[in-house]
Protein backbone atom coordinates (compact mmCIF):
# COMPACT_ATOMS: atom_id res chain seq x y z
CA UNK A 1 0.00 0.00 0.00
CA UNK A 2 2.78 2.21 0.77
CA UNK A 3 4.47 1.78 -2.68
CA UNK A 4 1.27 2.47 -4.58
CA UNK A 5 0.77 5.58 -2.26
CA UNK A 6 4.02 6.68 -3.82
CA UNK A 7 2.99 6.44 -7.06
CA UNK A 8 -0.11 8.14 -7.01
CA UNK A 9 1.72 10.94 -5.58
CA UNK A 10 3.88 10.07 -8.74
CA UNK A 11 0.79 10.55 -10.77
CA UNK A 12 -0.36 13.74 -9.57
CA UNK A 13 2.86 15.40 -10.62
CA UNK A 14 2.74 13.42 -14.08
CA UNK A 15 -0.88 14.80 -14.57
CA UNK A 16 0.10 18.37 -14.15
CA UNK A 17 3.14 17.88 -16.66
CA UNK A 18 1.14 16.48 -19.28
CA UNK A 19 -1.43 19.05 -19.25
CA UNK A 20 1.02 21.94 -18.86
CA UNK A 21 3.79 20.86 -21.08
CA UNK A 22 2.35 17.87 -23.89
CA UNK A 23 3.96 15.01 -22.98
CA UNK A 24 2.58 12.08 -21.44
CA UNK A 25 5.24 12.42 -18.14
CA UNK A 26 7.73 9.94 -19.88
CA UNK A 27 10.59 11.57 -18.74
CA UNK A 28 9.49 11.45 -15.28
CA UNK A 29 8.40 7.76 -15.22
CA UNK A 30 10.67 5.94 -16.78
CA UNK A 31 13.65 7.00 -14.55
CA UNK A 32 11.52 6.36 -11.46
CA UNK A 33 10.30 3.44 -12.76
CA UNK A 34 13.49 2.25 -13.25
CA UNK A 35 14.86 2.87 -10.01
CA UNK A 36 12.08 1.32 -8.75
CA UNK A 37 12.84 -1.71 -10.16
CA UNK A 38 16.24 -1.95 -9.28
CA UNK A 39 15.26 -1.22 -5.68
CA UNK A 40 13.38 -4.67 -5.67
CA UNK A 41 16.30 -6.41 -7.17
CA UNK A 42 14.21 -7.19 -10.48
CA UNK A 43 16.55 -8.76 -13.68
CA UNK A 44 18.72 -6.41 -14.44
CA UNK A 45 17.73 -7.39 -18.58
CA UNK A 46 14.33 -6.23 -18.18
CA UNK A 47 14.48 -2.92 -15.94
CA UNK A 48 14.55 -0.60 -18.48
CA UNK A 49 11.73 -2.78 -20.63
CA UNK A 50 9.48 -1.93 -17.41
CA UNK A 51 10.40 0.97 -17.18
CA UNK A 52 9.66 1.92 -20.84
CA UNK A 53 6.24 -0.54 -21.15
CA UNK A 54 4.98 1.37 -17.81
CA UNK A 55 5.71 4.62 -19.11
CA UNK A 56 3.59 4.03 -22.16
CA UNK A 57 0.57 2.21 -20.38
CA UNK A 58 0.31 4.95 -18.15
CA UNK A 59 0.60 7.89 -20.64
CA UNK A 60 -2.12 6.81 -22.50
CA UNK A 61 -4.03 7.93 -19.66
CA UNK A 62 -2.28 11.23 -18.81
CA UNK A 63 -2.88 12.18 -22.84
CA UNK A 64 -6.01 11.24 -23.06
CA UNK A 65 -7.26 13.14 -20.01
CA UNK A 66 -4.61 16.58 -21.37
CA UNK A 67 -6.15 16.04 -24.89
CA UNK A 68 -9.88 15.97 -23.49
CA UNK A 69 -9.24 19.19 -21.83
CA UNK A 70 -6.90 20.80 -25.10
CA UNK A 71 -9.85 19.89 -27.22
CA UNK A 72 -12.40 22.09 -25.03
CA UNK A 73 -10.59 24.92 -25.47
CA UNK A 74 -10.44 23.84 -29.63
CA UNK A 75 -6.88 24.06 -29.99
CA UNK A 76 -6.03 20.47 -31.29
CA UNK A 77 -5.18 20.46 -35.24
CA UNK A 78 -7.57 17.60 -35.90
CA UNK A 79 -6.76 17.11 -39.90
CA UNK A 80 -3.29 16.69 -38.54
CA UNK A 81 -3.82 13.62 -36.50
CA UNK A 82 -4.61 11.11 -38.59
CA UNK A 83 -1.49 11.31 -40.26
CA UNK A 84 0.46 11.97 -37.85
CA UNK A 85 -1.17 9.13 -35.75
CA UNK A 86 -0.72 6.87 -38.61
CA UNK A 87 2.66 7.34 -39.03
CA UNK A 88 3.53 7.10 -35.00
CA UNK A 89 1.83 3.71 -34.69
CA UNK A 90 4.07 2.65 -37.03
CA UNK A 91 7.36 3.61 -35.85
CA UNK A 92 6.43 2.73 -32.20
CA UNK A 93 6.01 -0.55 -33.49
CA UNK A 94 8.91 -0.93 -35.36
CA UNK A 95 10.75 0.76 -32.69
CA UNK A 96 9.51 -2.15 -29.91
CA UNK A 97 10.87 -4.85 -31.57
CA UNK A 98 13.83 -2.96 -32.22
CA UNK A 99 14.48 -2.33 -28.70
CA UNK A 100 13.35 -5.49 -27.43
CA UNK A 101 16.94 -7.00 -28.65
CA UNK A 102 18.79 -4.45 -27.02
CA UNK A 103 20.67 -4.16 -23.49
CA UNK A 104 19.34 -2.67 -20.85
CA UNK A 105 22.51 -0.27 -20.55
CA UNK A 106 22.73 0.65 -24.11
CA UNK A 107 19.05 2.18 -23.24
CA UNK A 108 19.82 4.05 -20.33
CA UNK A 109 22.45 5.62 -22.49
CA UNK A 110 20.19 6.41 -25.25
CA UNK A 111 17.57 8.08 -22.30
CA UNK A 112 20.48 10.28 -21.06
CA UNK A 113 21.10 11.66 -24.02
CA UNK A 114 17.23 12.33 -24.72
CA UNK A 115 17.44 13.66 -21.02
CA UNK A 116 20.16 16.48 -22.50
CA UNK A 117 18.10 17.12 -25.91
CA UNK A 118 14.62 17.90 -23.52
CA UNK A 119 16.97 20.24 -21.00
CA UNK A 120 18.29 22.09 -23.86
CA UNK A 121 14.48 22.50 -25.49
CA UNK A 122 13.40 23.23 -22.08
CA UNK A 123 15.98 26.50 -21.73
CA UNK A 124 16.63 27.36 -25.36
CA UNK A 125 14.87 30.74 -26.28
CA UNK A 126 11.52 30.74 -28.12
CA UNK A 127 10.92 32.44 -30.99
CA UNK A 128 7.74 34.50 -30.33
CA UNK A 129 4.92 33.46 -32.55
CA UNK A 130 1.32 35.15 -33.36
CA UNK A 131 -1.65 33.37 -32.20
CA UNK A 132 -3.95 34.94 -35.09
CA UNK A 133 -1.53 34.20 -38.16
CA UNK A 134 -3.02 31.39 -40.88
CA UNK A 135 -2.34 28.21 -40.46
CA UNK A 136 0.49 26.70 -42.63
CA UNK A 137 0.13 24.38 -45.55
CA UNK A 138 2.34 21.58 -45.74
CA UNK A 139 1.92 18.40 -47.33
CA UNK A 140 0.05 15.53 -45.09
CA UNK A 141 3.03 13.07 -46.17
CA UNK A 142 5.14 15.67 -44.60
CA UNK A 143 2.93 14.75 -41.66
CA UNK A 144 3.24 10.75 -41.82
CA UNK A 145 6.60 10.46 -42.13
CA UNK A 146 6.94 12.96 -38.89
CA UNK A 147 4.69 10.38 -37.31
CA UNK A 148 6.88 7.68 -38.25
CA UNK A 149 10.14 9.45 -36.72
CA UNK A 150 8.60 10.46 -33.41
CA UNK A 151 6.69 6.77 -32.83
CA UNK A 152 10.33 5.15 -33.59
CA UNK A 153 12.10 7.82 -31.38
CA UNK A 154 9.45 7.69 -28.52
CA UNK A 155 9.95 3.67 -28.91
CA UNK A 156 13.42 3.81 -27.38
CA UNK A 157 12.43 6.46 -24.38
CA UNK A 158 9.11 5.55 -23.15
CA UNK A 159 7.43 8.79 -24.04
CA UNK A 160 4.10 9.82 -25.96
CA UNK A 161 6.13 12.18 -27.98
CA UNK A 162 5.75 15.65 -26.54
CA UNK A 163 9.13 16.61 -26.95
CA UNK A 164 10.01 15.35 -30.48
CA UNK A 165 6.19 16.73 -31.87
CA UNK A 166 5.84 20.19 -30.12
CA UNK A 167 9.72 21.86 -30.96
CA UNK A 168 8.73 20.01 -35.20
CA UNK A 169 5.20 21.52 -35.13
CA UNK A 170 6.36 25.10 -33.65
CA UNK A 171 9.52 24.81 -36.33
CA UNK A 172 6.65 24.10 -39.13
CA UNK A 173 5.09 27.23 -38.06
CA UNK A 174 2.33 26.22 -35.87
CA UNK A 175 1.65 28.70 -32.88
CA UNK A 176 2.77 26.69 -29.25
CA UNK A 177 -0.60 25.86 -27.45
CA UNK A 178 -1.95 23.86 -31.10
CA UNK A 179 1.32 22.29 -30.88
CA UNK A 180 1.02 20.88 -27.22
CA UNK A 181 -2.82 20.14 -27.32
CA UNK A 182 -2.03 18.21 -30.68
CA UNK A 183 1.11 16.50 -29.11
CA UNK A 184 -1.22 15.29 -26.21
CA UNK A 185 -3.51 14.13 -28.70
CA UNK A 186 -0.84 12.40 -30.63
CA UNK A 187 0.26 10.70 -27.42
CA UNK A 188 -2.40 8.66 -26.82
CA UNK A 189 -2.30 6.46 -29.95
CA UNK A 190 1.66 6.53 -30.22
CA UNK A 191 1.50 5.05 -26.27
CA UNK A 192 -1.12 2.97 -27.15
CA UNK A 193 0.54 1.18 -29.56
CA UNK A 194 3.72 1.16 -27.76
CA UNK A 195 1.85 -0.34 -24.60
CA UNK A 196 0.59 -3.27 -26.67
CA UNK A 197 4.41 -3.54 -28.29
CA UNK A 198 6.08 -3.97 -24.92
CA UNK A 199 2.92 -5.95 -23.39
CA UNK A 200 3.62 -8.66 -26.48
CA UNK A 201 7.58 -8.67 -26.44
CA UNK A 202 7.53 -9.29 -22.64
CA UNK A 203 4.72 -12.04 -22.86
CA UNK A 204 5.99 -14.90 -20.89
CA UNK A 205 9.61 -13.58 -20.37
CA UNK A 206 10.91 -15.60 -17.27
CA UNK A 207 12.27 -12.65 -15.16
CA UNK A 208 9.21 -11.03 -15.25
CA UNK A 209 7.63 -9.56 -11.54
CA UNK A 210 4.73 -10.35 -10.39
CA UNK A 211 1.23 -8.66 -11.08
CA UNK A 212 3.04 -7.73 -14.66
CA UNK A 213 1.75 -7.69 -17.93
CA UNK A 214 3.98 -8.21 -20.43
CA UNK A 215 6.73 -5.16 -19.50
CA UNK A 216 3.80 -3.04 -17.79
CA UNK A 217 3.92 -3.01 -14.69
CA UNK A 218 0.43 -3.17 -12.96
CA UNK A 219 0.73 -1.12 -9.72
CA UNK A 220 2.81 1.37 -10.81
CA UNK A 221 0.52 1.75 -13.92
CA UNK A 222 -2.83 2.05 -11.70
CA UNK A 223 -1.44 4.44 -9.36
CA UNK A 224 0.07 6.87 -11.31
CA UNK A 225 -2.83 6.44 -14.12
CA UNK A 226 -5.79 7.47 -11.84
CA UNK A 227 -4.43 10.43 -10.33
CA UNK A 228 -2.70 11.57 -13.58
CA UNK A 229 -6.15 11.18 -14.95
CA UNK A 230 -7.63 13.65 -12.34
CA UNK A 231 -4.71 16.42 -12.59
CA UNK A 232 -4.24 16.99 -16.43
CA UNK A 233 -7.07 19.71 -16.09
CA UNK A 234 -4.58 21.71 -13.63
CA UNK A 235 -1.57 21.62 -16.04
CA UNK A 236 -4.21 22.48 -19.26
CA UNK A 237 -5.49 25.25 -16.94
CA UNK A 238 -1.63 26.49 -16.04
CA UNK A 239 -0.92 26.58 -19.75
CA UNK A 240 -2.99 29.00 -20.42
CA UNK A 241 -2.48 31.22 -17.56
CA UNK A 242 0.82 31.01 -16.07
CA UNK A 243 4.33 32.10 -17.47
CA UNK A 244 5.46 28.89 -19.42
CA UNK A 245 8.82 29.64 -20.25
CA UNK A 246 9.83 29.68 -16.34
CA UNK A 247 7.75 27.00 -15.73
CA UNK A 248 10.21 24.83 -18.35
CA UNK A 249 13.08 26.18 -16.72
CA UNK A 250 12.05 24.71 -13.74
CA UNK A 251 10.80 21.41 -15.21
CA UNK A 252 14.66 21.60 -16.93
CA UNK A 253 16.03 21.54 -13.34
CA UNK A 254 14.08 18.97 -12.33
CA UNK A 255 15.14 16.61 -15.28
CA UNK A 256 19.05 17.46 -15.03
CA UNK A 257 18.82 16.00 -11.59
CA UNK A 258 17.35 12.78 -12.84
CA UNK A 259 20.03 13.01 -15.68
CA UNK A 260 22.53 13.39 -12.74
CA UNK A 261 21.16 10.45 -11.13
CA UNK A 262 21.39 8.04 -13.80
CA UNK A 263 24.68 9.28 -14.79
CA UNK A 264 26.21 8.44 -11.60
CA UNK A 265 24.70 4.50 -12.20
CA UNK A 266 27.63 4.47 -14.91
CA UNK A 267 30.25 5.82 -13.00
CA UNK A 268 30.24 4.98 -9.72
Amino acid sequence: MGIFLIFMCIGAVVGVIAGLLGVGGGSIIVPIMSYFAEQQQMDSSIIMKIALGTSFAIIIVSSAASAWSHNKRGSILWDKVPYLGIGAAIGVVLGSLVVSRLSNTFLQIVFCFFLVYTIYSMLAPKKKTDDNRPAPNHSMVLFLGLGLLIGFLASFIGIAGGAIAVPLLTYLGYEMRRAIATSSTLGVILAFFGAVSYIYTGWDHPHLPEYSLGFVYLPAFFGIAIVSLLTASIGVKLSYKLPVPRIRQIFAIFLALILVRMLSAFLF
